[in-house]
Parts: structure tokens; sequence; C-alpha cells
């Protein structure tokens, strides 16, 4: 039997405008979406719970999916192109203060919500042909809830209940969200066991009901770059200047822990261990977040040794990795931690945090570490500047783990929870 999802391709709409922003969540969306369209066990058909008119404009403009069925009608997506437009104004003219125009986009603002809750509604007796409804981020819909279909959820971490030291309140709203959509006879798809059993801890749901789906890194786009003209092409390419680097690589918020690293990395420079050494930190402007400028105000005279490219498309990130010293990932807590796959993938030394999710997907593939200790930072790092054998005995390890991980596992996975909730 073919199997007939509806999938919510809410986090790909909203990633269709803002791919500078678009996180692991997002990736993991798209690879979704990629590998069941590929699948010969399934036929799509799509729903947007947010972000229609991104959604809509991926569906029309990918040759995968010009036959696929999107349950949303041309006056809902024009709704929510008018939507789409009313926020585009209020980002654009957000500079400007004056009082007029806070007014006129407090209304803009609430007026383009509206009808971007309207253009996402959509009938659950249309999906009456289904036997499966998917939702990779968002809750589950309340008459999907009540409705025969064998309703999934990708959860991706539990942080904000299990570590809210490290997320600041943030998340929490969604997470309930999530957790209180998956009413009895859901099932659930987990990125690692350490967020199922989280998972279980915080919910009701019975054991079988929860799958586990490993991430995963594409071996197309990160793999070891060995040729150092490529190398440094890059580098220049994004600012970083050709001479030994630490890297970490994330979206930047206080969970990743990186103010902790840039003070290792501070105070082995001005001790002068790092000789000639750079720190690069990837990701979307750090300079926001005032606990990335406290790290760096510690020690200023060593802010042009610690490198901030912005944002790098995955495309050109296998060279940005394959020329580092090593990878650095102190994070307080993942669901998975997709960035230390792609690292190993291009065959580089790993230093990580020992938490959460992390040590289940590094193994004994890297160095592991308490996020807070300074100490064992800064000896990994200096361990992996001073002494060869050790990196080149990591550098195999991460090679032979990454081939663990592989999107068609992550697809095969998500195929074998369906079937199995069809047989129950």
């Amino acid at each position: 039997m073919k199997l007939k999802v509806v999938l919510d391709i809410a986090p790909l709409g909203w990633s269709f405008f803002h791919k500078q922003y678009a996180r692991g969540i997002h990736r993991v969306a798209e690879k979704l979406v990629s590998g069941l369209s590929a699948s010969p066990q399934c036929e799509l058909s799509f729903v947007a719970t947010s972000s229609v008119y991104g959604g809509s404009r991926m569906v029309a403009e990918d040759e995968r999916f010009k036959s696929t069925r999107f349950f949303h009608s041309p006056g809902q997506v024009a709704l929510a192109r008018w939507a789409h437009e009313r926020h585009q104004w209020v980002q654009q003219t957000f500079p400007d203060r004056r009082f007029h125009l806070r007014a006129l986009r407090w209304l803009a603002q609430n007026t383009a919500n509206l009808a971007d809750h309207l253009a996402s509604r959509f009938a659950v007796e249309n999906l009456a042909g289904a036997n499966i409804y998917h939702s990779p981020l968002a809750p589950i819909p309340s008459g999907v809830g009540k409705s025969k279909l064998k309703r999934f959820l990708t959860v991706h971490d539990l942080v904000p209940l299990t570590h809210p030291e490290t997320v600041n309140g943030k998340g929490g709203s969604l997470l309930h969200r999530q957790l209180n959509s998956l009413t009895p006879g859901s099932f659930a798809f987990c990125v690692s066991n350490d967020c199922r059993n989280d998972l279980l801890n915080c919910s009701k749901l019975p054991p079988e009901n929860v799958f586990v789906t490993p991430l995963a890194a594409s071996p197309e786009t990160f793999y070891p770059v060995n040729d150092p003209a490529a190398v440094r092409h890059k580098l220049q390419q994004y600012g970083i200047p050709d001479a030994p680097y630490f890297l970490t690589l994330s979206s930047i918020d206080p969970r990743k822990n990186f103010g902790h690293l840039i003070r290792c990395f501070g105070e082995l420079a001005e001790a002068g261990e790092l000789e000639g050494c750079n720190l690069v930190v990837v990701g979307t402007n750090p300079q926001r977040f005032t606990f990335f400028d406290e790290a760096l105000r510690k020690f200023p005279r060593l802010k042009p040794r610690i490198i901030t490219p912005g944002f790098v498309p995955d495309e050109d990130l296998a060279a940005i990795y394959s020329g580092a010293l090593a990878f650095t990932f102190p994070s307080l807590s993942e669901g998975f931690g997709i960035p230390v796959v792609e690292a190993m993938q291009c065959g580089i030394p790993v230093i990580s945090s020992n938490t959460t999710s992390l040590p289940e997907v590094i193994g004994e593939a890297g160095i592991l570490l308490d996020p807070l200790a300074r100490d064992a930072w800064c000896a990994a790092m200096k361990r992996v500047l001073q002494d060869s054998g050790t990196v080149e005995a990591l550098r195999k390890k991460s090679l032979a783990r990454a081939k663990l991980f592989s999107w068609q596992r992550f697809t095969d996975e998500t195929l074998r929870g369906y079937r199995t909730s069809l047989e129950g």
C-alpha cells in the first residue's frame, strides 16, 4: 500500500524568504520533504499552518512538486501574499520611530497576522484521502487531532523544559503547544534517543508511539576538501585570514555557549599559548548579542583574532570546516547537533560538550568536555594545536563516525514509523 502523507511545510515556507536565518529545524524539514518525495512508497500533499505564501512559492518553483496537491485555495495564497508584503513594509520602516509610523506598523502587523491566520486554515475533511498527517515543527491542529488520520509530530528537543536555564525562557510557549497537540493516539519522531527519553518523561505518549530518526549531513555538501588552494579561496571570500584557526558554527544564542569559548581562547592567546592562531565564529550577526560583546570586551587586544564572517551558505562550508584545526562546540544543550556531524564528515577533530544528545552523536570520535570547564577546554585546544598524533587519530575517527548518519537512514526510519502506526 502506498502511503498517502499530508505534510505541513510551514517551516519551508518561512525559510523560503529567510534563508540566512534558517536553522537546523528548517534543514530537517527540507530533507524530510526531499526524502519522502523521492520515495516510491509515498504520495505527498502539502498544507501550511503558517507562511502560506512562502510555501506556495516553494511548491510552484520546485519541479519535484508540480503535481503535488497544496491544500490552500488561490484566494488564500493571494491573502497570504498581501500579508507577506505588509510584514515586509513593517521591517523596512522599522528604523523610523516617528509616532504615526509606529501606529501604522502596529496596525499593519496585526492585520497581516490575522490575514496569515485566515490563509492557513484548511478543512480537515479535505484530507480524507490521506492516512498520515505529519508536522515537522508546528503543533498538530486540533481538527486533525480529532480525525482518523495517523498524526505525527517531529520533536527536535525539549530543552525549554529539561534545561530551562540554557534558553532564557525562549521556546517554552511553542513546546507547550506542541506537547498539548499530542493527543491520545498521536505519534512522534525524535531526532535522538536523548530527545526521545525526554519526551517520554514529559508526555503521556506510550513508548511504542515514539520513534527516533537520527539526523545527518549531506555528503555532496559536507566532505573533506584536501586542496589547500580551494580552502584558501573560500577563506579569502569570507574575510578569514590564511592562518591556523579553531572553528565554531551554529545559530548564535546564549545556549550555544560561545561566550565561554571566546573566554577560553582569549585566556590561552593572552598567555602566548596560541601564537598566530585565530577563532572563527560562523553565524548570522553575532554582534547583536550582549554576551558576545561582553566576551570580546574582556580581550580587546585579541579582537582582530576572533573572526566573525557572518552567514555562510552550506555550499561553501566544506572548505571552511576542512581548513580548521578543530571544530569546537561548547553547547549547553542540544536535541541532536547537526554541525558536529558536518564537521566529522569533513574529517576534522571535534571538541564538544558532553551534554544531552552530543555524546550519543559523537561517541568516541571527539573530545567530550563539561561545557563550563574552562581549564579542560583550554587543555583540549592546546592538545589539538601541539599533538599531531591526536589530530590524525581524531580525523580518522570523525570520518568513520559520520558514516553512521545519513539522510537516507532518516527517511527510512520515518517511513518505518508511518507503517508501524498503520499496522497498529
